[in-house]
């Protein structure tokens, strides 16, 4: 079950809809997020294709997903852990409204949850079947890291029966509630509290877990008694193993990085079987593309949290998002998936011969040896605090931007104005801001922590306007310490600005056509959405389309078909040609066809309301 060829899961995978199913909505945590990973995300929940291959860039068929996953999916995440991603791309915009910054109530707290709750409808809408729900707990945040994580996925149908076990996750949905409102809520928690949520094979029983929130103070792993211990966690407090290890009467077995173990006291590490990520995995990516040239290579760590207790009768599972810390036992808001079963198949011992090995045979995991520990850094640790300090503080800041017309009458100036003074100056460190999403190469404007200060970046075309202002922690010698995005008001900001950044994709008639055909298409598979723009058009030469446009073409037979099977596309094509024949900007549709679609406007199905709250 933790075998790591065996036993791999796919993120996308995780997310796709059920066979018959599509998207309605969903609600994601996460501590740190990528907005080039959440580009790539729409592509399993609205398409139900994998992740694999190259799905960055400003591509034409992540349109209508993006826009489907920015309406339909609110992802709450720590504030100043979202990152700045390492290609610009317009449709990072269109993420602006889907994400919400949390901030814990102190610089050492964590917002740190790792969760799933998706909606799914049925994709019929004439069919008899209701709503379901997956729920899916990870110990992965939403980014490209390729550390080791570990997951595990629940789907439910809405019964008659009210689930006693459930109104844990329903609670958490109205914490999350008060942060900021969570989209149709009420509804969705009155199908929550009677969906069945099937228990994964060969689990018996399972229960949900949040922590650090009201009324769940109490830990779920830190009290735990039992008679042999497994614990993966990639970072570790002395006192909160001291407490697991006093718990344990038998075997108490440790995974962790190596680093992280070298810290602990060697007269603790002496009273445990300790491991750490082999070295051959870590760096293995390093060493399998060394001669090939390759550049994005990165350390393949721990990150999965892990906890196996086991006694006579039964083994119990927690995974999630809480590591063996005292922040994720004292304060950190997390979330972990409890898993029981009486099974030889998940007791710990087959776990421990597939993290180290059998029969001879290597694992990822080797041994560490006691007497390496005891090497705790504590003028490192407090530097690091002195900077999680420092870095709060920015973040507890207001900040508000406003937008004016440029002086050329173009373009626009983008004025911030960022009230520092509760920001303790730090002889140490440098701080920068910069706008987001710009590729004009502009200089940085150095800040002054302990003042109230404003800046000017002049001169910004509208496509770079964006929400997400762009921090620069750096120590006073270059080194990069932190650098992160932050969402903030702007004022000012063009109401039509995402629809000119539409425009701006689909800026010819040929693009329009060829998106049209995408959107129309009755089944997407990945080589549609891996085309490049000039690639993905029909086996007809889309050349002259503009101007010779006419009713024979091979479109005209699939909106037909489209308007007979697939009624719901016709209002998504209706809306694609809203957006781009509003303003006074010439439009890329031809007048013909725009006269000829009016006739199959008249075919768009008005919205119709549906019991969807289970039988």
């Amino acid at each position: 079950m933790l075998d790591c060829k065996r036993n791999r899961l796919d993120y996308g995978e995780l997310l796709c809809p059920p066979d018959g199913y599509r998207l309605d909505r969903a609600v994601a945590t996460t501590y740190s997020a990528d907005l080039g990973t959440l580009l790539s995300i729409p592509i399993a929940l609205v398409y139900s294709q994998t992740l694999e291959g190259d799905l960055t860039g400003t591509r034409p068929q992540l349109l209508q997903a993006i826009k489907q996953f920015s309406q339909q999916v609110r992802i709450y995440h720590q504030k100043g852990q979202l990152h700045v991603p390492a290609k610009l791309n317009w449709l990072h915009a269109c993420l602006e409204d889907s994400l919400v910054a949390v901030l814990p109530d102190d610089a050492f707290t964590a917002f740190h949850p790792k969760l799933w709750i998706i909606r799914y409808v049925p994709t019929d809408e004439e069919s008899e079947a209701h709503a379901c729900y997956r729920v899916i707990v990870l110990s992965r945040n939403l980014t490209f890291d390729r550390s080791w994580d570990v997951a595990a996925s629940l789907d439910g149908e809405i019964g008659k029966k009210l689930q006693k076990t459930n109104q844990h996750l329903i609670d958490f949905m109205h914490w999350l509630d008060r942060k900021s409102p969570v989209p149709q809520l009420a509804e969705t928690v009155a199908e929550l509290a009677r969906v069945e949520f099937a228990t994964p094979y060969p689990f018996e029983s399972h229960a949900f877990h949040p922590m650090g929130i009201d009324a769940y103070t109490e830990h779920a792993i830190a009290s735990r008694k039992s008679r042999d211990t497994l614990v993966i966690s990639p970072f570790l407090h002395k006192d909160v193993l001291g407490r697991l290890r006093a718990n344990t009467a038998r075997q108490f077995s440790l995974f962790s990085e190596r680093h992280e173990l070298e810290k602990l006291p060697t007269d603790l590490l002496g009273g445990m079987e300790n491991h750490h990520l082999s070295d051959l995995i870590v760096d293995g990516e390093r060493l399998s593309n060394a001669e090939e040239g390759a550049s994005d290579i990165k350390q393949q760590n721990l990150h999965a949290k892990l906890f196996l207790f086991e006694t006579k009768e039964e083994t119990s599972w927690l995974l999630g998002s809480a590591n063996a810390t005292r922040a994720a036992v004292e304060k950190n808001v997390e979330f972990m998936l409890e898993l029981r079963g009486k099974a030889q198949a998940i007791r710990i011992r087959p776990r421990l011969k597939e993290l180290t090995g059998e029969e001879g045979a290597a694992g990822p995991f080797v041994a560490f040896d006691p007497i390496a520990g005891g090497k705790d850094d504590a003028e490192e640790r407090k530097k690091q605090e002195q900077t999680r300090r420092f870095e709060y503080a920015l973040l507890n800041s207001k900040i508000h931007g406003k937008v004016e017309a440029a002086e050329n009458g173009k373009n626009f100036d983008l004025h911030l104005t960022l009230e520092l003074e509760r920001v303790p100056p730090h002889s140490g460190l440098i701080l920068t801001v910069k706008p987001f999403n710009t590729s004009q190469g502009l200089k940085p404007h150095r800040l002054h922590p302990g003042q109230r200060e404003t800046c000017v970046f002049a001169n910004l075309a509208e496509v770079e306007l964006s929400r997400f202002v762009h921090f620069r922690i750096e120590s006073s010698d270059g080194g990069l310490q932190h650098e992160f995005l932050i969402r903030i008001d702007i004022d000012g900001l063009p109401q039509d600005r995402l629809d000119n950044i539409l425009r701006k994709i689909i800026d010819s008639s040929d693009k329009f056509f060829d998106y049209l055909r995408f959107l129309l298409a009755d089944e997407i598979n990945k080589e549609d959405l891996l085309a490049s723009v000039s690639a993905a058009v029909s086996p007809h030469p889309a050349a002259g389309i503009a101007e010779g446009w006419h009713f024979h073409l091979p479109i005209y037979e699939q909106l037909l078909v489209t308007a007979s099977r697939s009624p719901r596309k016709l209002a998504e094509v209706d809306e694609i040609i809203r957006h781009l024949t509003q303003g006074e900007s010439e439009t890329v549709i031809p007048e013909a066809f725009l006269s000829f679609w009016e006739a199959f406007r008249s075919l768009i199905p008005r919205h119709k309301s549906r019991n969807s709250n289970g039988p």
